[in-house]
């Protein structure tokens, strides 16, 4: 067992925060995981609703991956068993995803690597005075003990963390393991805020590409595709009704085709929402069939 990897494990107390951990981990490891030529093409990004997103540097590679994904699963679950269980920890890596675009960092390295050792040091008079100011209103001694001893311990792997990755949270400072500017509250924050922002630039520009958003707000592909499909999605829905208005149908054409409102047509938003119709029909019909068997 991985005694480092599985000590920070227990010790960051978020799902969220474990799961960029593990996600951290698999980079770390990824040519050990998957081989040479697999980790010289591909990498882990993040973990979403029990989903591992792997970055490949081509359509191919992401089609060749997807056939092998059983065996990469496989091997994943087995990297994951050397650093611990993660039963009862509310994570699981049930499926994998793959997605093609430019792979920026090759991770994949045959040089050994030597694990990373977290140093416990003693801490400061001020940081003791800062945990002997805190406990200080306990009246009863032993809970007072006990709860400094707490504190002294998180403090001491905090700045244990801080010492080997020497990076944290540019929002809330906190110390933060792996390749990341945020701590995972922080990023959700502001993942959220970036969300609603590019939100309501395709709601009011539904023909926008992914290059054309980057004028009005900084957001990745990956972000991107899931808020449009998110739209897409709810457009959908408006559309299937009969009473749907004209302004709806405008929408779904401008938001399908990617095309700016001068080009279209009558006939244009016509033949595209009854395409999307049919193809809605067709669907919910094939999900009842399944449903009754």
């Amino acid at each position: 067992m991985r005694l480092i990897e599985a000590t920070i494990l227990k010790i960051i107390k978020s799902k969220a925060g474990k799961e960029k951990f593990i996600v951290y981990y698999l980079r770390s490891n990824w040519f050990d995981i998957c081989g040479a030529n697999i980790a010289k093409h591909s990498k882990p990004t993040r973990i979403d609703r029990g989903i591992l997103f792997v970055n490949t540097d081509s359509s191919a590679w992401s089609h060749n991956l997807l056939m092998m994904k059983a065996q990469l699963m496989g091997k994943i679950k087995n990297s994951l068993g050397e650093i611990g269980s993660l039963k009862g920890q509310d994570i699981s890596i049930k499926d994998i995803m793959f997605f093609n675009g430019l792979i920026t960092k090759n991770i994949s390295t045959e040089e050994s690597k030597e694990e990373t050792k977290l140093v416990f040091k003693p801490l400061t008079e001020e940081e003791q005075k800062e945990i002997y100011n805190k406990t200080a209103k306990l009246t009863n001694p032993e809970i007072r003990a006990a709860f400094d001893r707490i504190l002294n311990d998180d403090k001491k792997r905090k700045k244990a963390v801080l010492d080997v990755w020497n990076r944290q949270c540019k929002k809330c400072g906190v110390p933060i393991i792996g390749e990341y500017y945020y701590c995972p509250a922080c990023e959700r924050e502001r993942k959220d805020a970036l969300w609603a922002k590019a939100a309501e630039i395709i709601n009011s520009a539904p023909w926008l590409s992914h290059e054309e958003c980057l004028n009005y707000v900084n957001c990745d592909k990956m972000l991107f595709s899931e808020i449009k499909a998110n739209i897409k999605n709810k457009a959908y829905q408006k559309i299937a009704q009969e009473e749907c208005t004209a302004e709806d149908k405008v929408f779904v054409t401008l938001l399908e085709l990617g095309i700016v409102p001068e080009k279209l047509t009558d006939e244009l938003i016509e033949e595209t929402v009854e395409r999307l119709r049919r193809n809605i029909y067709v669907s919910s019909s094939r999900s009842r069939l399944r449903n009754k068997e």
